[in-house]
C-alpha cells in the first residue's frame, strides 16, 4: 500500500497521471523537470532529503513542501517496493506495451520526422501512414499554437479523429523526451491510466533523456 512519501524506507515513484503531466507538454516547468528527471533512474530511489534536493533543485525545507506538494497533486507516489525500469531494449519492448494503450489493441510510436518507431494492431503501410500524419499535424500545432494556447487557452497539445459521439477514433499525443518530440498514435479509446504507459515513457526516458544526475 502507498503511503505519505516523507516517511521513511518508502521508494519514489511516479503515477500515470504524473507521466502524462511530464511529457505531454515541453514547456519547462519544476514539476515536470522533477518527474522526468525521476524517471532516468534505473530504478525508483529510495526517498530522502538528498533524492529531493537533487529532483527538485531546491534546499531541505523547499525540496520537501515540493515533494509533499507532488504528492497531494497525485503526480507521485510513495512505494513500499522498489521498481525496476523495463529491462528490455525498446524496439522488443514497443510491440507489447503499444498494444495495451489501446481498447482496440492498436497503436503507433512515431518520432518527430515522422517515422515510426514501433506499432501493433496497424498493417505496415497504415503505421507508416499514420506516422507521417502525425509530423504534419505537428507542424499545423507549430503554426498555429498561438492562437490555440493564447488566444483561445487551450492547453492539450493532442490531435484526434472522432465520431459523431466525441468518442475518438485514432488520438495523436505528444511526448517530449528531452530534445526529442515523439507522437503516440491511438486507435480507439486511449488506455493511459496504467502502468503500461509509464513503462513506455520510462524506456523513451532510459534512451533518450538527458538530464545528468549524481549517483545517490
Amino acid at each position: 500500500m502507498s503511503e505519505y512519501i516523507l516517511n521513511e524506507n518508502l521508494y519514489l515513484g511516479a503515477t500515470p497521471g504524473g507521466v502524462y503531466y511530464a511529457v505531454q507538454d515541453n514547456t519547462p516547468e519544476a514539476g515536470r523537470d522533477f518527474i522526468h528527471k525521476l524517471l532516468q533512474y534505473p530504478q525508483t530511489p529510495l526517498f530522502n532529503t538528498e533524492v529531493a534536493c537533487e529532483l527538485s533543485n531546491l534546499k531541505k525545507k523547499r525540496a520537501l513542501e515540493f515533494v509533499h506538494w507532488l504528492q497531494e497533486a497525485g503526480l507521485i507516489i510513495g512505494l513500499e517496493h522498489s521498481e525496476q525500469a523495463p529491462p528490455e531494449t525498446l524496439e522488443r519492448l514497443l510491440p507489447q506495451l503499444l498494444r495495451t494503450l489501446s481498447d482496440e489493441g492498436k497503436a503507433v510510436l512515431a518520432e518527430s520526422r515522422g517515422l515510426y518507431l514501433g506499432s501493433a494492431g496497424f498493417p505496415h503501410e497504415a503505421a507508416e501512414e499514420l506516422a507521417a500524419l502525425s509530423a504534419n499535424l505537428t507542424a499545423v500545432y507549430a503554426r498555429h499554437k498561438e492562437l490555440l494556447q493564447g488566444n483561445l487557452g487551450y492547453r492539450q497539445r493532442a490531435w484526434g479523429l472522432i465520431d459523431a459521439s466525441g468518442n475518438s477514433e485514432v488520438g495523436f499525443w505528444p511526448i517530449y523526451i528531452g530534445q526529442n518530440r515523439f507522437t503516440l498514435i491511438i486507435g480507439g479509446i486511449p488506455q493511459l491510466n496504467q502502468p503500461a504507459f509509464k513503462q513506455l515513457v520510462w524506456a523513451l526516458e532510459m534512451r533518450y533523456g538527458n538530464s545528468e544526475l549524481s549517483s545517490l
